[in-house]
């Protein structure tokens, strides 16, 4: 698959200067890797977004001006204006494309699990990233997660059950749970649960105040 390309320029504003940029739609970035010095740079926002729209979960040229050789990357960090929950910040890390890397892959759930026609059920997620081994070109955007075959509540699916695809090692031990189908709690279940645990606490009070009649 080509990658796609990100063109950038070198940052020479640091600290708190580089707000003058974002007032003109440009985002402060740096790009850094093992072996690496690390270099600062900016993007135009609009160009930015539309790569982090498309999935961060992938390796992509970035084209820095004034560099005879483009870049191999991948976003690494991303940071939101807390309140205004604009772009503030992007780190990028560079690969070497002959070298195994270590990267965090977001999880797609795809299909429809047959349980979930039973109002009482719903699906429990319990992971949504899965931390994989590969070489940048192998690199997935996403992993996906079939839950056709959940038919009833209590069947679950397993980081062991998934497809790992060529050259994809999983890190995240087989065992862990990534999703399940749980059955809601009824509301009368719930209130007799609690009448019954309110009188097996008030018995030993009970006892404790006959003993103590007898003691006297």
């Amino acid at each position: 698959m080509e990658k796609e390309v990100l063109k950038s320029g070198k940052r020479s504003l640091t600290g708190k200067k580089v707000r003058f940029l974002r007032r003109q739609g440009i985002i402060p970035a740096n790009v850094y890797g093992h072996g690496i010095k690390s270099t600062a740079v900016e993007c135009n926002e609009a160009d930015l977004e539309k790569i982090i729209k498309g999935g961060i979960s992938r390796i992509i040229t970035l084209d820095v001006d004034g560099e005879k050789k483009k870049r191999n990357v991948f976003i690494k960090d991303i940071s939101y204006h807390p309140i205004r929950d604009n772009l503030l910040h992007v780190d990028f890390y560079q690969v070497k494309m002959t070298e195994k890397m270590t990267v965090d892959v977001p999880l797609a759930i795809k299909g429809h699990a047959p349980a979930l026609d039973n109002k009482e059920n719903f699906l429990d997620q319990q992971l949504n990233e899965l931390t994989i081994e590969c070489l940048p070109d192998n690199l997935p955007s996403q992993i996906e997660v079939d839950i056709n075959g959940l038919v009833e509540a209590g069947q679950s699916i397993h980081v062991g059950d998934l497809c790992s695809g060529e050259g994809i090692t999983f890190i995240t031990p087989e065992d862990y749970l990534v999703v399940r189908v749980a059955q809601a709690a009824k509301a009368g279940a719930e209130e007799e649960e609690a009448e019954e645990a309110g009188e097996e606490a008030g018995e030993p009070e009970k006892v404790g105040e006959e003993e103590a009649a007898e003691e006297e």
